[in-house]
């Protein structure tokens, strides 16, 4: 998204300077005058990027928001003005980006910006959701309670990844071991068998001959062999950055048995999380949505959000939009619907993040104590199959003796 430079004259005619990011110049104006700024100049930021976002693509990520959202919280609830609050914050930083950033930051709260202007300059960094609350929070009086409303919404999304992550790790240790135990097999203890077959000039069995061509492959084609396996991810990986692709690939997600519903889950609790804590700040649903929709990591799912995010701004009811798509299951349908009835669609949407995010939780469970043992049978029956390939001459040559 493009950063534009801009020159303003606040509410008390003082002149002030920032940076803002926006997806074209007349929506950068928009934003500024919505403030109540009165714009003197505007350009597009042409500089290098700073060195926190040239870092932040290869490095982890700079800050975990739910402890730095946390720790805003706590300070502003103790009454510490902003600028006391960053300085107790810099000084607890041990690494220098995060350091960096903040000071950034400071400075620009100093200067006159607006802490959510502040955090706007970063936006690799910091993503909308808590820039826009936050800036309600300072429009409205109610920080302390944004903040909070941040804190245990990224609390409980680390929480809900944790629990996936956790439930596919043992099955992913357990094909990446099954993967390695073969690959030595082939690579290193089939072809002393084959010095040994060829020796004795019998003819071999189709399995075994199989298996043979296999460990020729290995063997005399090692570096190409290797080169071939750290490029088919790379490039996986490069073509899913091709929207059409990204759009193929997470529409064939969704369709897997089990997994698909796990991915599904997930997505709905964010949705839902998100679009809640929004529209609970204060932020209307037509902006919620917007800003819902690039968050969404699913793009089948973000595309959905992004057609109901145009349509409802002709007055159609969410749950309606909702109902007419197949990714929202019925129960969020109907409880979103109570919600628009009884003007309660904050609270009802974050009760359906908190269902869908036990029901994640009890399907990758359920996905785990199903998926290894699978795993371990594809396993069993690869190594077994190298077995049965190098014993089979074996007992050919033993009933012919």
């Amino acid at each position: 998204m493009p950063t534009y430079s801009y020159k303003t004259l606040g509410p008390e005619r003082a002149q002030l300077e920032g940076t803002i990011a926006a997806p074209s110049r007349r929506e950068a104006l928009q934003q500024l005058i919505d403030r109540g700024q009165s714009p003197l100049d505007l350009r597009e930021s042409k500089g290098r990027p700073s060195a926190e976002r040239r870092e932040f693509h290869f490095g982890r990520r700079v800050f975990r928001l739910a402890t730095l959202t946390r720790q805003l919280a706590t300070l502003s609830v103790s009454g510490i003005p902003m600028v006391k609050g960053l300085n107790v914050l810099i000084e607890q930083q041990k690494e220098p980006r995060p350091k960096r950033v903040l000071l950034e930051i400071l400075e620009s709260v100093e200067g006159g910006s607006t802490f959510a202007d502040a955090l706007e300059k970063h936006p690799r960094i910091f993503p909308p959701l808590m820039t826009n609350l936050i800036r309600v929070g300072e429009k409205g009086g109610t920080l302390d309670e944004e903040l909070l409303q941040l804190s245990d919404l990224y609390e409980k999304e680390e929480e809900l990844q944790g629990e996936v992550k956790s439930a596919l790790a043992y099955p992913v240790l357990v094909l990446a071991l099954g993967l390695i135990s073969t690959g030595l097999l082939v690579a290193f203890f089939v072809p002393e068998l084959k010095t040994l077959f060829d020796e004795l000039g019998q003819d071999l069995p189709l399995p075994t001959r199989m298996l043979l061509g296999l460990s020729d492959i290995f063997t005399a084609h090692p570096v190409a062999l290797l080169i071939a396996v750290c490029a088919v991810p790379a490039a996986g990986h490069f073509s899913l950055r091709a929207p059409r692709v990204r759009l193929w690939a997470d529409r064939i997600k969704l369709g897997v048995p089990w997994f698909g519903d796990l991915l599904r889950n997930v997505e709905i609790a964010r949705f839902s999380r998100i679009l809640g804590t929004l529209t609970h700040g204060g932020v209307s649903l037509v902006e919620a949505l917007e800003i819902v929709q690039p968050v969404m990591r699913n793009k089948v799912i973000s595309r959905t959000v992004g057609e109901i995010s145009v349509r409802i701004r002709t007055g159609e009811r969410l749950a309606s939009l909702m109902k007419e798509r197949d990714i929202f299951p019925p129960l969020a349908v109907q409880m979103v619907a109570i919600g628009e009835e009884t003007g309660q669609i904050d609270e009802m949407l974050l009760r359906v993040a908190d269902a869908y995010d036990r029901e994640t939780a009890a399907s990758a469970k359920v996905l785990t104590s199903v998926l290894a043992p699978m795993l371990i049978l594809v396993v069993a029956a690869m190594v077994g199959f190298i077995v049965m390939a190098m014993l089979l001459p074996i007992f050919e040559i033993s009933t012919a003796m």
